[in-house]
């Protein structure tokens, strides 16, 4: 099936004036973003906020500083073949003279804040914000989880971020990103001052969950609804979270389950999207049980059970996603050990909601290898780390009656035998596996580079201007609290 490496190649030879601007497009800066683009691509602070480069010129950086031997460790959750997306979109002529500028990245684990964007000049004097959506890092999904009670830091730094690129360009903006990096998206326009957002003709939400409604009203982001296109793959979880005011058009990937969500795998036709038909089943399980997470507990309630689950975690030295699944069985038995230390009557949903995502993730683990023998290896890793997520569904299953050490020791004789169980897999489906074809380009896996902390800038806020019709983060800190 065709994904956007396809599209690069059917359409890179035509400029943005014979074939326009389309969502395929969208999707390709969206996933651009989530590079790590420091030293290659001017930042949004002090005098470098005025340059850019071209896009052949950042490929070029970025093939120094990541060979195709070495590539950037992008994590588990990012597909390795955006190591290619730059040079690919260099080699065209639709985009190697687009100009890239105002890179930015955050991490700051005391304020819980993922946050990373980039800027794009066309040739046609638009203007493309992409906003990165969540990686590896855990302090990052949690942040995507304290949307339920509070404005996070994410979305005011998009704001702030939208507000200083209308500042550096001029022409009509199109503002969008990919999963987290939809919902900056969206906020940013509808917060922002009036006079910007008269320039804005396009947000696209790419997957991208919506909005708590005690948190941000609905009726606050009703004005923007004409410019949102908003996406989703059959089998979403992400871009279900949360009140959405605009109806998403389902689109088909080749991923699987819950990777559906990975942008390289959306399928495209042209410029467009396969439509799909209507959102799976199972997917629509696993947004059930986090919507009635969220359902049975007030803001407040809500903050506490992201805190202790956090700090949980952290303490079992799981900091991200590649934690769980790079460890293997041991992985999934601290995530595991993290939510049975959580108060009884949180413990049983965060298990049910945990267990539905790891199972999910872990049948990833084959599409995403690069050699046959890797990709042989990952299946029956696979084999395994599925059999241990059902043989801790029973531990979980008993937490009530049994102690902590009980558990534990459980965990791991069912662990055992289901990695035992793996070794027998079978061989043909080894093959099947091996014989699979991946995107167009290939890279390794491994843990995300942490984006660099900002600095203040010499374009102050009273240059910039603030939104006046954002709504007060303060407040809704408060009153979780």
């Amino acid at each position: 099936m065709a994904n956007m490496f396809d599209y690069l190649d059917w359409f890179g030879g035509f400029d943005f004036y014979t074939v326009p601007f389309n969502e395929v497009d969208n999707l390709i800066f969206s996933q651009l973003s989530y590079l790590d683009l420091d030293g290659i691509v001017p930042a949004a602070q002090g005098k470098d906020a005025w340059h850019s480069v071209t896009v052949t010129q950042a490929a070029q950086r970025y093939s120094d500083l990541y060979p195709a031997e070495n590539p950037a460790d992008l994590g588990p959750l990012i597909s390795a073949h955006t190591n290619a997306l730059l040079p690919a979109m260099a080699a065209t002529k639709r985009f190697r003279d687009v100009r890239l500028r105002g890179y930015e990245a955050r991490l700051d684990l005391d304020t819980h804040e993922q946050f990373g964007a980039v800027c794009a000049e066309l040739p046609d004097g638009t203007i493309y914000v992409a906003y990165r959506g969540t990686g590896d890092d855990l302090v990052g999904w949690l942040e995507d989880c304290e949307m339920s009670y509070k404005i996070v830091p994410s979305q005011e730094h998009a704001l702030e971020y939208l507000q200083r690129m209308g500042y550096l360009t001029r022409g009509p903006l199109r503002v969008g990103g990919h999963s987290k990096g939809g919902n900056l998206a969206a906020y940013a326009v509808a917060f922002c001052k009036p006079q910007l957002r008269e320039r804005v003709i396009d947000v696209w939400c790419n997957d991208s969950p919506g909005f708590e409604n005690q948190v941000i009203p609905l009726d606050s982001v009703r004005p923007i609804v004409p410019l949102v296109h908003f996406y989703t793959p059959e089998f979403s979880v992400v871009g279900a979270l949360f009140d959405h005011l605009v109806e998403p058009t389902v689109i088909k990937s080749t991923g699987n389950n819950i990777m559906e969500h990975s942008a390289i795998e959306w399928q495209v036709m042209r410029g467009n999207f396969v439509r799909g038909t209507s959102t799976d089943n199972g997917s629509a399980l696993v947004r059930q049980t986090f919507n009635q997470l969220m359902d049975s507990r007030d803001l407040p309630g809500r903050k506490k059970l992201l805190d202790a689950l956090y700090a949980a975690l952290t303490q079992q030295g799981i900091h991200g996603m590649g934690d769980m699944f790079s460890r293997g069985l041991a992985g999934i038995n601290a995530t595991m050990a993290s939510v049975n230390s959580l108060d009884p009557d949180d413990r049983e949903v965060m298990n049910n909601f945990l267990r539905g995502l790891i199972g999910a993730a872990v049948s990833n683990a084959v599409t995403e290898t690069v050699t046959p023998m890797a990709k042989q290896l990952g299946q029956q890793l696979g084999q395994g780390l599925r059999g241990a997520v059902q043989a801790l569904s029973k531990v979980a299953a008993n937490v009530g009656t049994s102690d902590t050490d009980t558990a534990d020791d459980a965990s791991t004789a069912d662990a055992s035998t289901a990695e035992a169980d793996a070794a027998k897999a079978d061989a043909t489906t080894s093959e099947n596996a091996a014989s699979t074809s991946g995107a167009a380009a290939s890279g390794a896996m491994g843990t995300a580079t942490p984006g660099k902390a900002s600095t203040t800038s010499s374009l102050d806020t009273a240059t910039v201007g603030s939104a006046s019709n954002a709504p007060d983060s303060g407040a809704e800190t408060s009153a979780a609290k």
